[in-house]
């Protein structure tokens, strides 16, 4: 009998043997409980070096700072009792840049003030607390940003007038107590840099009007970022809607104004403007309240877009934006879906073109829900291509993380199965090389706002951290610089053997606060050597410094007008 099993056995083995070698290797790692995070709850999660040190810090749920240590553990600090204790409002949307040019991060705090609410909680204004470089944080007590009691959900920083003073611009939804439709304004609040803001909205041009349907209508913002849109050498302003309203691109004209470009530009949504409902969504409709579900007017036909992840993905000297939309079966096919845009350049005046073939999405049922909430850009391998990374959530339907590989033909492939994890209703994302080994590791935090109460029960707002194994595996170098003093807006881009990469320096990049480590961090594959590198600071002078013959696989800082200098 023992012969017999054996012989059996042994082609089994082999079959095993041979799948287990051509399946890929995981792409990332869980390291969270080594990493002292296991336990760990956050819907939002940030990274940030809020300590200095070089290390990417993360923040969780708003208020909860956990320091990198050299060990490669996470420490929290006590400035989740000051940031918001317990008798107090919560933060809805927190970003973190050097607003007094002291060297330290420092952080705003926004919150969404309903009108019509009856909390107990002591509410707040929007505050400025500056950081001390140790992890601890003090409010500025008349910081100029507290003026407006409004629903504020993102916030990012700029230097919008490039003074070399970091700038501030919130948005904010609807306005609960007003008639439907109506939305609190958009604000843009210029920095002195010594930590507080005047409210500059109206001179910008940005307030706009509190009436529907115009193109200068105030509209619900979930997501806001910046970035050089145009090569001009200022930075633009990009609006994420809500409501299936027009999204906006506000063009920085460098004069302290702003002009919205989006419907020339392609950026407020798809050509598709009929608002149609499917019929069947029209028959469940007259069936269950007895009366006709109307067309949606062409400025309710859009996306509920909730995130910008911005990047040269095509290496061609440009910015692009994949836009991430919540969208469902029963909106019809004008409902905006998530969808990568690609700017075509001077030649057609920064006009983007949307590519829905470069990124493709299947659904398992007919009606289906699509909860794209957050997106960002890495590069996976560290092959010089950028790769795209959706997080999506709030629907039961088992909403995850996923990736898409760029392949050097710019055809983009299904990676997620691949990932090395399956993470569902994942609110938020940052990517960030937390152990500083040259490869992007991804952080993400966990929802359940839309789950049923018997999924709810089954699935805690765990914090995930995973490590980047694919860039060391393929044996693929980096050059990472970072860029110090303002340089929130400043552009590096490197060429090597004729090849070209770009990465800005972004101070929020879509919904909630999205933020991600702010080095500049480049795949160049095997090269040994990067040919060029070419720095655009943002300050007033547009200064540029170019440096050749730069060695890869290193980590530098640079100054604006000094070195770059490797460090550790």
């Amino acid at each position: 009998m023992h012969v017999i099993v054996t012989g059996l056995l042994l082609p089994m083995l082999a079959i095993v043997a041979a799948a287990q070698e051509t399946q890929p290797a995981a792409l990332f790692e869980d390291i969270t409980a080594r990493s002292g995070l296991s336990g760990c709850e956050s819907s939002r999660v940030m990274s940030a070096d809020i300590d200095g040190d070089g290390r990417p810090d993360i923040m969780l749920d708003r208020k909860a700072v956990y320091l990198n240590g050299v060990d490669g553990r996470f420490a929290s600090t006590d400035s989740a009792a000051t940031l918001a204790p317990p008798e107090k409002m919560a933060p809805n949307v927190v970003q973190a840049g050097d607003v007094n040019n002291d060297g330290n991060l420092d952080l705003f705090l926004g919150f969404y003030i309903d009108p019509t609410s009856k909390s107990e909680l002591s509410p707040r204004m929007n505050e400025v607390w500056p950081g001390d470089g140790r992890g601890e944080f003090k409010q500025v007590p008349d910081a100029g940003v507290g003026t407006h009691a409004e629903t504020v959900i993102p916030a990012c920083f700029v230097d919008y007038d490039r003074d070399g003073n970091l700038d501030l611009f919130i948005g904010s939804a609807y306005d609960p107590s007003a008639e439907e439709l109506a939305a609190f304004p958009d604000r843009l609040f210029r920095g002195h840099g010594d930590g507080t803001f005047e409210d500059v909205t109206e001179r910008a041009g940005l307030l706009g009007v509190a009436e529907a349907a115009r193109a200068d209508s105030r509209r619900p913002t979930y997501g806001v970022c910046h970035c050089d849109w145009n090569n001009d050498g200022w930075q633009d302003l990009l609006v994420m809607t809500y409501g299936r309203q027009w999204n906006r691109l506000w063009k920085n004209n460098g004069d302290g104004t702003f002009t919205d470009v989006a419907p020339q530009t392609g950026f407020d949504g798809d050509a598709d403007r009929s608002g149609a409902y499917p019929e069947e969504v029209k028959k469940l409709f007259r069936e269950k309240h007895n009366i006709e579900r109307e067309d949606e007017q062409p400025f309710r036909a859009n996306g509920n877009t909730f995130d910008c992840a911005v990047a040269d993905f095509d290496n061609d000297g440009d910015m692009d934006c994949f836009l991430a939309e919540i969208t469902h079966w029963w909106a019809g096919p004008s409902s905006d879906v998530s969808m990568l845009l690609v700017n075509q350049g001077a030649e057609r005046e920064y006009a983007f073109k949307r590519m829905p073939e470069l990124i493709t999405r299947s659904h398992a049922d007919e009606r289906w829900n699509q909860g794209d909430l957050h997106a960002g850009w890495l590069d996976v391998e560290n092959d010089g291509r950028l790769d795209l990374l959706i997080a999506s959530s709030d629907y039961p339907d088992e909403q995850i993380v996923r990736l898409y590989h760029q392949r050097a033909d710019g055809v983009f492939e299904d990676w997620t199965e691949r990932l090395g994890f399956k993470w569902i209703n994942a609110s938020q994302i940052s990517l960030a090389d937390v152990d500083r080994d040259g490869a992007t590791d991804i952080i993400v935090g966990t929802s359940n706002m839309r789950l049923t109460e018997e999924q709810r029960k089954e699935h805690s707002l765990n914090v995930g951290l995973f490590r980047n194994l694919a860039a060391e595996r393929a044996g693929n170098s980096f050059f990472n610089v970072r860029l110090s003093g303002q340089a929130i807006g400043a552009r590096v881009t490197i060429w090597i053997g004729g090849q070209r990469q770009t990465r800005e320096v972004y101070g929020g990049l879509g919904h909630a606060g999205h933020r991600d480590d702010t080095d500049c961090r480049f795949g160049v594959g095997k090269a040994a050597k990067i040919d060029r590198v070419e720095v655009r600071w943002p300050d007033a002078a547009g200064t540029t410094q170019v440096f050749e013959g730069v060695a890869a696989g290193r980590f530098y800082a640079l100054g604006r007008g000094g070195e770059l200098t490797p460090v550790k």
